[in-house]
């Protein structure tokens, strides 16, 4: 951790930036205890991933402790479908500002249109809500390649792929069963 003054952030800001990029985090003074701290993209998504998922983490539990929730959660699960449909059950229900932030609830239409994407897939996904209104599938490979692709309302999906080697790719598809199957089928061919 680094702590700098605004001016040496305007004076010296690419320096300050390559910090940032290569893993320090710097703060920034500001009147009022008012700090900003600059970090690389990198290490934000890591902690929007971790808030997303313990925000979610903690809405399941929550879900857990209603019967008739519980019931339906402590079912033996005998494949990643029926684990995919339950956890979709759950994420139907989300409330608005279920994740501490302020986000939406789920549209029924989104949440058919990833049921019936989830019943035709040939490889299941992990799935995660997002604060965007979308529901986010994940899926990684033998080669340590990872894959999101980010279902909403609209007629494409946002794809993103990052390989092993680091190399980043964006790409939309149609939000389609047959465009992601291909799409994952590429992924694990």
């Amino acid at each position: 951790m680094v702590i700098a003054k605004q001016m040496e952030i305007r004076a010296n800001i690419k320096d300050y930036f390559d910090l940032a990029y290569n893993g320090e985090a710097i703060i920034v003074p500001r009147k009022g205890r008012k700090n900003i701290v600059i970090i690389s993209e990198d290490e934000y998504n890591r902690l929007n991933q971790s808030q997303r998922i313990a925000a979610y983490s903690a809405s399941f539990r929550s879900m857990q402790d209603s019967s008739a929730k519980a019931a339906a959660i402590s079912s033996d699960f005998t494949d990643v479908k029926s684990f995919n449909l339950s956890k979709l059950a759950i994420i139907s229900e989300l409330p608005n500002g279920w994740n501490g932030n302020g986000a939406p609830a789920f549209p029924r239409s989104l949440i058919e249109k990833v049921h019936n994407l989830l019943e035709s897939l040939m490889i299941q996904p992990q799935i995660f809500p997002t604060a965007l209104e979308t529901i986010q599938f994940e899926y990684d490979n033998a080669r340590r390649d990872h894959m999101e692709i980010e279902i909403g309302d609209a007629e494409t999906a946002e794809v993103f792929c990052v390989t092993y080697d680091g190399q980043e790719h964006f790409e939309d598809i149609p939000a389609t069963i047959d465009s992601i199957n291909e799409r994952v089928g590429m992924f694990y061919g």
